[in-house]
C-alpha cells in the first residue's frame, strides 16, 4: 500500500512538473516579437533629416524632415519634399510655379530663379522674414519616375522674443547664407529624392 502510495505520489508531482513546464513553454513561444519599422530619413550635407510629417491629396504630397532633436517649434534646418502627382511641368515650370507663389504671398520678395543646363532641374532662392523668424529657403525641382518634385532646404535663425529687428540682423544673416549657398545648392542636387510617404489624405 505504501508502494502504492509513492507511485501516485511520483505520478502526481510529474503531472504537476510537466504541467508548470508546459505552461511555461507555452507563455514563452506567444510572446510576439515586435520589429520596429525605422523611421523614413533622407541624407542632405553629411546630415541625416528624419520624417516628422507627411499630407497630401491627388494632386500633391508633402513630406517633411527635421534633424533628430529638433521639432517644428524649434527646428534650425528642415527639408521639404512635394510630389506633384497631378501637375504636368517640367522642372523649370514647378520652379516659376514656387516662386510666382511666394511673390504673391510676400510682395516685395526678392528671390532668385535659376535652372541647370546639364539636368534640367530648376532652382528657387529667397530670404522670407516673419516676426522673429529669419529664414533662407532653396528649392531644387526636379522629376522623380515622371513626376515632377521639389525638393526645399530651409535654414532658420529665431531673434529673441521681443527683440527688434534691426537691419544689422538682417545683414549678418545675409552674410551668413551668401556664405554657405553654394555648398546647399550642391548639396541639394547630391540629394537623391526619396520616395513619397504618403499618410494623411487631406
Amino acid at each position: 500500500m505504501k508502494k502504492m502510495m509513492m507511485l501516485v505520489s511520483c505520478f502526481l508531482f510529474l503531472g504537476v512538473f510537466c504541467l508548470a513546464a508546459g505552461t511555461t513553454q507555452k507563455s514563452t513561444s506567444s510572446k510576439a516579437v515586435v520589429t520596429k519599422k525605422p523611421t523614413p530619413s533622407v541624407a542632405f550635407n553629411g546630415k541625416k533629416f528624419y520624417l516628422q510629417y507627411s499630407v497630401g491629396n491627388s494632386q500633391e504630397w508633402l513630406n517633411e524632415y527635421l534633424p533628430a532633436g529638433q521639432n517644428f517649434n524649434n527646428y534650425t534646418e528642415m527639408i521639404a519634399v512635394r510630389y506633384y502627382d497631378g501637375v504636368k511641368a517640367t522642372p523649370g515650370q514647378i520652379a516659376q510655379l514656387i516662386a510666382g507663389n511666394y511673390a504673391k504671398a510676400y510682395p516685395g520678395i526678392k528671390y532668385m530663379l535659376a535652372s541647370n543646363e546639364k539636368t534640367g532641374d530648376g532652382l528657387v532662392s529667397y530670404i522670407m522674414i516673419e516676426s522673429n523668424i529669419l529664414e533662407h529657403n532653396l528649392f531644387r525641382t526636379t522629376t522623380k519616375d515622371g513626376t515632377p518634385v521639389s525638393v526645399q532646404y530651409v535654414y532658420r535663425k529665431y531673434l529673441p522674443k521681443g527683440k527688434e529687428r534691426t537691419r544689422e540682423d538682417l545683414s549678418s544673416f545675409a552674410k551668413e547664407t551668401n556664405q554657405y549657398r553654394t555648398t546647399w545648392i550642391n548639396a541639394l542636387e547630391a540629394t537623391a529624392v526619396p520616395a513619397a510617404i504618403r499618410t494623411v489624405k487631406k
